[in-house]
């Protein structure tokens, strides 16, 4: 047995925390275990011939393996089907309009609204969809602009038909949204409850002044009544979650968001996930490699009995990096346009295609010919990092960067967190964790 490529051993105080990256388990030992367990797995003077049962324990969790070529290809596979999976993630995109103007968004918002006969296409699109044989569930994912401009008149009477196509056929249906929060009244919620939509993305930039000073409506603040619509949408069920993402720049990370968060009801919190993202302009203005207050405010928002993100910089991957990357996906906007990547601004040239009256997707063949229907790493330098269960390698649209304008997809020396301090978190939140390893390397 030789040891697993995707083994991490991080320094934490007195004793070093072990992970390995494609079983997810976890642990920790004291600095002398620590030696006898690398020379256990790099089996010196036979030592593993010597201690059979720490062997065996060690190839459970996946620390030891056969060989390393046999597991990197097992991380492919399973990306590989996650790719080719019986889900058909269909996100569609109300506007292009938005109540707001962030200095930081990367969209041209322009003044427009789905018209019936994009909607009737979408409507025939989904029915094309859930007849194939080779799909078993359909999540449906709004975006924009904001989509709540038009919930009534659009996102509602789409979800209703689609739901209701979906479940008729025996099929499974999920349904959530990307919103700034600020639409989503009693009302809306009720309603949210009525088409399957329990899973909201909300953004705040900041506490109560940083976050009005960036978004507000032609004057108006928004923090408090976004902040009161994410505490009566979590409260009005158990079953909706609620991702918080904060953009941040090194001064909002500043800020004890452990004070700004405390009026959301300790009932609520465990249906919140808190979700730090760097505002991507100010990655080249950073002051130093990890910002004072990220790690803190993460150790503290898990006390508070918050969901924490892992994947602020490094998650586990398991299978698709992105949605985008799934090949039972498309992105359809306001105007029958269809996209692959909803962090891109939506023009022409970022198409990739159209739906037409029938319902189908006439793919651009020429923009997409040099994109395969396999995992975007197999041909990637990717393939050789230690890095690849917690970073994943390029997204559809890095990889298409690359193949187009050979921009580099390796993204990972500007992040603001790395291994040691993914690791670290990750350990802290695991009760698992918490056991005595040390008893069984003696």
């Amino acid at each position: 047995m030789v040891g697993s490529k995707y083994n991490y051993f991080v320094p934490n105080g007195s004793e070093i925390i072990c992970l390995n990256g494609i079983s997810h388990k976890i642990f920790s030992v004291s600095k002398d275990s620590y030696d006898y367990l690398i020379k256990l797995i790099e089996n010196k003077n036979r030592e593993q011939e010597k201690d059979k049962e720490i062997t065996e324990l060690l190839t459970k969790m996946h620390f030891l393996v056969e060989n390393t070529v046999d597991e990197t290809n097992y991380f492919l596979k399973r990306k590989y089907d996650d790719m080719h999976s019986s889900l058909f993630h269909l996100v569609i995109n109300p506007t292009q309009d938005c109540i707001f103007r962030c200095w930081y968004c990367y969209e041209s918002h322009k003044h427009s609204k789905m018209s019936v006969e994009v909607t009737n296409r979408i409507k025939k699109l989904a029915l094309n969809i859930l007849k194939r044989n080779d799909i078993e569930e359909f999540m449906l994912s709004w975006f924009g602009g904001e989509p709540l401009m038009y919930f009534d008149s659009v996102v509602y009477p789409l979800s209703v038909f689609i739901k209701n196509e979906t479940e008729q056929l025996g099929k499974k249906f999920k349904c959530n949204m990307t919103t700034n929060g600020f639409l989503l009244t009693k009302e809306l919620v009720k309603k949210c409850a009525e088409i399957g939509l329990n899973s909201l993305q909300v953004t705040l930039d900041g506490d109560e002044k940083q976050h009005d000073k960036t978004r507000n409506c032609n004057g108006k603040p928004s923090f408090k009544k976004i902040l009161a619509n994410c505490i009566y949408y979590c409260s009005y069920s158990s079953c909706n979650q609620l991702i918080l993402r904060i953009n941040y720049t090194d001064d909002i990370i500043k800020t004890d968001f452990s004070k700004v968060l405390e009026c959301i009801p300790e009932s609520v919190r465990p249906q919140i996930e808190i979700l730090f993202k760097r505002v991507w302009q100010t990655y080249g203005q950073k002051e130093k490699k990890t910002p004072d207050g990220l790690l803190e405010n993460m150790e503290k928002l898990h006390k508070m009995n918050f969901k924490m993100a892992d994947r602020s910089d490094f998650q586990f991957i398991s299978g698709c990096l992105c949605y985008a990357d799934r090949i039972n996906y498309a992105n359809i906007n306001f105007d029958g346009n269809i996209y692959r990547c909803t962090a891109m601004d939506y023009n022409v040239q970022n198409s990739f295609g159209t739906l037409n009256e029938e319902g189908e997707i006439i793919w651009d063949e020429k923009k997409l010919q040099n994109i395969d229907n396999n995992p975007y790493i197999h041909d990637t330098k990717c393939i050789e990092c230690k890095l690849l269960p917690l970073c994943g390698g390029p997204c559809f649209m890095r990889k298409y960067q690359f193949l187009t304008q050979n921009i580099d997809y390796c993204k990972k020396e500007i992040l603001d967190t790395g291994l040691e301090e993914f690791v670290k978190n990750l350990y802290r939140k695991t009760s698992q964790a918490r056991l005595n390893s040390n008893k069984l390397f003696t």
